[in-house]
């Protein structure tokens, strides 16, 4: 393999692979991804639909206002004698020929609707950190703190600029961009990096800006994404998600301390460095496995998982970049989806063993693509377990986009270096981002604090890295050889975790049903929520232990049925609760107790509004912790796991909502 091969991101190397598999005979068995429809262009005054991300994102933002969680956090360190007007001027030249920059989302009749402004202010503030005693460490705090923006969806532009300037001389600068996920992804950014530096260029050297025209927009993309969502290519991609994930039940760790009711996750990050030998023999291993290095980091974590789970089939969550369809690969905009990446690391394996079963998950992954994840969560009906994801825990990232394996000149004497930074904000239990960058490959391990404590998060980070080592100096060698087992003791750092059974994790959930303890409802509230639930999911005869999701439940159903228990028991539950007590027997048990506590908000017991088989009153704390916290996890975790088809329906019921 040519030693450039080395440096393409996951993406580039996989529509690599997928053409060279094109060119082979048909007798190869491995066929190239059909070809999608021709390019719609949206009319500029015509529709123009949201994408499934931008859909549910909206839907989120209106329901948890506040929470950062889906932001694109980058920086672009700046070296040399910067002119920030025309950097200025740059910028602005930039925002005026991307849709996606002068974007706000509104509601419709006929769905949300991405509304393109013809202009949009572009302000570039200036914030002289030059005379702190650590400029450095003043800019990176600055940084987060701007990464933590939160917008109005509603209201153009969904990103902000700021300069932060480090020296006198004015030749180190911090650029900071920040921008709603609705608009933006890793690849926008390499897209408006190379458009920046092209138009400083031309600024700088006393030219007109002259870029090419940029094609497809973000809304272009939108019509494409939807026109090529039919029926039976719904169904296509959703029987290859159906056999992959079949039978798969999650990692069911433990943890350090079980998940509180109805609070935020507290996200907190740990960052670590990969030795610089590492990286360039994962290079040096993917050749050998006709993969890329992305594929050994990825085999690498699922190593670690199965360590962790003590299980010899694991799966991580992988957000793609949705680029390789022709004409979208440089639309400035959010094309990301995620897909589910499952590997067996069982029978015996060993790293190389796993290396090729990886490689293969992704190609098949990237050529199933298109089917928003949402949809796909919809289509398994995962059971739930409180307020971790469905499907999987854990979400692996690589951030080797173009814009960050190098320096993006801006003229002659300016030169840009782009840098991934982290929010402390978590939407999986934990998480493993990585970022190849000039200065070598490093790591950010993202995770709930609620609960995991540092000191684990720091023994993972140290596993993984020696998990890696391991694996490059003895791909053969079995898996248990490479996490140091001996005599049984395992001599990696790893936190003292245990993998729970299936029964025994559900039954540990807030308010579960014991093992055993099925059967026919046995209490007068046991039968009313059975009832209930019977005419909400047609069905009959349910059994105390019946799960809600394991019936069929789905998000918006849990409203209407939540709706229907508060007004049975003259309660004030949240949709959260049943995600944590979603048996019969569990729901009854928790309403029960929230009626004969006066509701949620533990009104006194002398009657009225709170007490028992009384409607609350309006303004009510809304749900176990009570408070706008507690409402916004609720929110959070069910729209997370919404589809489509359930974003549009909530959608249409708060279309008329102020």
């Amino acid at each position: 393999m040519d030693d450039s091969l080395s440096r393409l991101t996951p993406q580039q190397w996989t529509r690599l692979a997928e053409r060279v598999r094109a060119e082979q005979p048909p007798t190869s068995g491995k066929p190239a991804r059909p070809a999608g429809p021709p390019v719609p262009r949206a009319h500029p005054a015509g529709p123009r639909p949201a994408t499934h991300t931008q859909e549910q994102l909206w839907f989120l933002s209106r329901l948890t206002a506040g929470v950062p969680n889906y932001n694109v956090p980058f920086r672009f360190d700046l070296e040399g004698p910067l002119e920030p007007h025309h950097l200025h001027a740059a910028l602005r030249a930039v925002v005026r020929r991307h849709d996606a920059l002068r974007t706000e989302l509104r509601p419709h009749p006929d769905g949300l609707r991405q509304v393109v402004l013809a202009e949009v202010p572009v302000e570039l503030p200036v914030r002289d950190l030059s005379r702190h005693e650590d400029p450095r460490a003043a800019a990176d705090a600055r940084c987060f703190e701007l990464a933590r923006t939160v917008f109005d969806l509603g209201t153009a532009p969904l990103w902000r600029f700021e300069l932060l300037r480090l020296d006198a001389r004015g030749e180190r600068h911090v650029l900071v961009w920040i921008a709603s996920h609705t608009i933006a992804d890793g690849g926008a950014v390499s897209v408006l990096l190379d458009e920046v530096g092209a138009a400083y260029a031309a600024l700088a050297a006393g030219r007109d800006v002259g870029l090419p025209d940029p094609g497809p927009q973000l809304t272009d993309y939108a019509v494409r994404q939807r026109a090529a969502l039919t029926p039976g290519e719904t169904e296509r991609l959703t029987a290859y998600w159906r056999r992959r994930l079949d039978g798969y039940d999650g990692l069911r760790l433990d943890y350090d301390r079980p998940s509180p009711a109805g609070a935020l996750p507290a996200g907190r990050t740990v960052r670590f460095t990969v030795p610089p030998g590492l990286r360039r023999r994962a290079v040096d291993l993917a050749r050998k496995h006709s993969g890329s290095p992305f594929m050994v980091l990825l085999a690498a974590y699922q190593v670690l998982l199965a360590r962790l789970a003590r299980r010899g089939d694991v799966a991580t969550a992988l957000p793609l970049a949705c680029r390789d369809t022709p004409g979208f690969e440089r639309v400035l905009g959010s094309l990301t989806n995620t897909v589910v990446i499952r590997t067996d690391t069982g029978d015996g394996a060993c790293f190389a063993t796993v290396l090729d079963r990886v490689r293969e998950a992704v190609l098949g992954a990237m050529e199933h693509q298109d089917l928003p994840f949402g949809k796909l969560v919809e289509e398994l009906r995962p059971a739930r377990r409180g307020r971790t994801n469905p499907i999987t825990e854990t979400i692996f990232s690589y951030g080797g986009t173009p814009a960050t394996l190098g320096w993006t000149p801006l003229g002659d004497s300016v030169r840009a270096g782009c840098r991934g930074m982290s929010n402390d904000t978590v939407r999986f239990d934990f998480e493993l981002v990585l970022d190849d960058t000039p200065d070598g490959l490093t790591g950010r391990f993202e995770y709930d604090s609620d609960r995991i404590d540092a000191a684990s998060a720091h023994r993972i980070c140290d596993a993984y890295t020696g998990i890696l080592r391991a694996a490059l100096d003895r791909p053969e060698a079995p898996l248990p050889d490479l996490w140091g087992e001996e005599s049984g003791r395992s001599l990696l750092p790893l936190p003292a975790w245990s993998a729970v059974p299936a029964g025994a994790q559900d039954a540990a959930l807030p308010g579960g049903p014991a093992p055993g303890t099925g059967g026919a409802p046995r209490t007068e509230a046991e039968r009313a929520v059975a009832r209930i639930w019977s005419a909400a999911l047609d069905r009959d005869a349910l059994e105390r232990d019946a799960d809600f999701f394991a019936l069929g439940g789905y998000s918006m159903l849990a409203v209407d049925v939540i709706a229907a228990v508060n007004e049975e028991f003259g309660t004030d539950l949240s949709v959260m609760q049943i995600f944590e007590t979603s048996s019969v027997a569990a729901l009854a048990r928790a309403a029960e107790n929230a009626a004969g506590a006066g509701g949620p908000g533990g009104a006194d017991d002398a009657g009225g509004p709170g007490s028992p088989g009384s409607p609350r009153s309006p303004g009510g704390s809304g749900g176990p912790g009570g408070g706008p916290g507690a409402v916004a996890a609720e929110l959070l975790d069910q729209v997370e796991r919404m589809s489509d088809d359930e974003v549009a329906r909530a959608l249409e019921r708060l279309r008329d909502t102020p």
